[in-house]
């Protein structure tokens, strides 16, 4: 069923066509958090809209104030769906609790894009050039400036605030004076966790570049404020990874990706198989580990589908990495005699719910995959590309080995098409890569100056400069005034700052050995790269061979 709704007096032509030109637009955003509209039309000279018929109850009458975890949910619902809208090039101009509806599964969808504006135009209006509703508008907006994507951010601050404190921020003054005191006196400070209170105050600052620039940087923020809540991030464990990836268990600490997390959850609501390709070092495993694939079993594809996730990484033997994650020793057998097997394998896992696949560093099929599982496996995941309903396939892939794999006679095929890249930060997100994990266990740096330093650095670096960072990082906070929860100028100095971190800790090691033991670790060293210049897993065992200590 279907809902139909006509504009109550006939607008003037040209607020006629702005409302429809606008209406179409909204029309092009297809997002779980978004009421679908079907249909833009006319009928004589009432324009109308055919929208889905959303069964649940308007925000406006959920009672409130409420638990800050649950209007955190509320919010990253209304984030994402604000996400999808600025992506479009639509901003929704009046988000308030009306405009907000929760379905029966306890969805949070927005409704009524971009109609506040002209419905309000060729009415008796005294500021006829405002768009939105009193409680709710940004100071801007009060001004008669036209709305924008900050303004939206604004307005769900002002929801936000109602649903923790149980009335708007300015609730008490009257409309005749509203206007004044919003663009005038800063939002009053929220009564509730710290961190939550500190998110909505941005959302509600009467300086538009102070707001966070989106609904996609909202929902990030949001979502990593809620991650931290959930991993429980210890005071006093190291926050930082140092050369190793992040993993789900780090989602709290892991920053500055938020926005190609998103994007490839959008492209995974309506695609089977996403592959992250990017430069090594750029990031990529960890942004499917502790961005992307918990993301997914959280619920953020939407659809009311539970989802799991399995990890490999193909080695030498993909089939075998394939059967050890699936639990199944002799799927690997199976898929090399019928590779069509593994989708409905997978398709047999998944079940009612949901199953995503995480392949992570692919280029190993072509750096040191045996041929005979490379082509089984090739065709498995060519398989899957084809669309198993309930399962999805992210894997990630160096840049510089696309044109190999785009080699592979099945999946290579389908290669272009499912590909996303990934670039290096740019410098405001690596700032949010220094300071957020530090700040999520209670540890500052000792001035901005160096955080400066360390962000120019990394910038500096190119490609190699993440993992420069992130080693340094982890040795920085190793390293902190721990009474005063400090991490100082000095020691970075003394270690040498971005790029000598590493290597002095490198050469502290080497130089700690007795000089057989550095023939020894040389050696093994240079096992764990290929002549490609990858990284490449061996056990001990097959490292013990190659360096001619087997039963020493």
């Amino acid at each position: 069923m279907d809902h139909i709704k006509f504009i109550g007096a006939a607008p003037e032509p040209a607020a006629r066509q702005r409302f429809l030109m606008e209406a179409r637009a909204a029309a092009r955003i297809q997002h779980p958090n978004v009421v679908s509209i079907y249909r833009v039309g006319e009928l004589g000279d009432r324009p109308y809209i055919v929208s889905e018929l959303v069964r649940g109850t308007a925000l406006s009458d959920v009672p409130r104030p409420m638990p800050w975890a649950k209007a955190l949910a509320i919010a990253i619902d209304l984030g994402r769906g604000l996400a999808a809208a600025h992506r479009c090039g639509v901003v929704h101009c009046d988000i308030k609790p009306g405009n907000v509806m929760m379905t029966e599964e306890g969805v949070a969808k927005l409704v009524d894009f971009g109609l506040a504006r002209v419905l309000r135009e060729g009415v008796d209006d005294t500021a006829p050039g405002m768009a939105g509703t009193p409680d709710y508008m940004a100071p801007e907006v009060w001004r008669g400036d036209p709305p924008t994507r900050r303004s939206d951010v604004y307005s769900v601050g002002a929801v936000l605030f109602e649903l923790i404190s149980g009335t708007p921020p300015f609730a008490g003054v009257g409309l005749a004076e509203l206007g004044d005191v919003i663009g005038e006196r800063d939002a009053p400070a929220l009564d509730t966790e710290p961190r939550v209170a500190a998110l909505v105050a941005r959302c509600l600052a009467r300086d538009p570049e102070q707001r966070f620039a989106s609904g996609e940087e909202l929902r990030e923020a949001v979502e990593r404020l809620t991650a931290v809540g959930a991993a429980g991030a210890r005071l006093d464990e190291n926050p930082y990874r140092g050369l190793r990836p992040f993993e789900s268990s780090h989602r709290g600490v892991f920053f500055g990706r938020g926005l190609e997390v998103g994007s490839i959850i959008e492209r995974l609501r309506t695609e089977s198989v996403v592959v992250v390709a990017g430069d090594s070092g750029v990031g990529k495993s960890s942004l499917c580990r502790a961005g992307v694939v918990p993301a997914v079993v959280d619920g953020a594809l939407g659809g009311g589908r539970s989802w799991r996730a399995l990890t490999l990484v193909p080695g030498r033997r993909p089939l075998a990495a394939l059967a050890a994650a699936l639990e199944d020793p002799a799927l690997a057998a199976r898929i090399a005699a019928e590779p069509e097997a593994l989708g409905r394998e997978l398709h047999h896992r998944a079940g009612r719910d949901g199953l995503i696949l995480f392949v992570d560093q692919l280029e190993e099929l072509v750096t040191v995959g045996e041929p005979g599982e490379v082509a089984a496996f090739d065709a498995a995941l060519a398989r899957v590309s084809e669309g198993v309903t309930g399962v999805r396939l992210i894997a990630t892939v160096r840049a510089d080995f696309l044109s190999k794999l785009i080699a592979l006679p099945r999946f290579g095929q389908e290669l272009a098409r499912v590909l996303y890249f990934v670039r290096p930060l740019p410098p405001e997100r690596i700032r949010d890569v220094i300071t957020g994990p530090a700040a999520a266990t209670n540890v500052s740096f000792e001035s901005d100056e160096m955080i400066g330093e360390l962000v120019d650095a990394t910038a500096q670096a190119g490609g190699g400069g993440l993992p420069l960072l992130s080693f340094a990082l982890a040795e920085l906070w190793e390293a902190r005034d721990r009474e005063r929860g400090l991490i100082t100028q000095a020691t970075l100095d003394t270690m040498g700052g971005v790029a000598g971190a590493l290597a002095r800790h490198g050469d502290t090691v080497i130089a700690g050995m007795p000089p057989a033991d550095r023939v020894h670790a040389r050696r093994v060293l240079l096992r764990l790269v290929t002549s490609l210049g990858t990284r490449v897993a061996r056990t001990e065992a097959e490292l013990a061979v190659s360096d001619g200590t087997k039963g020493a």
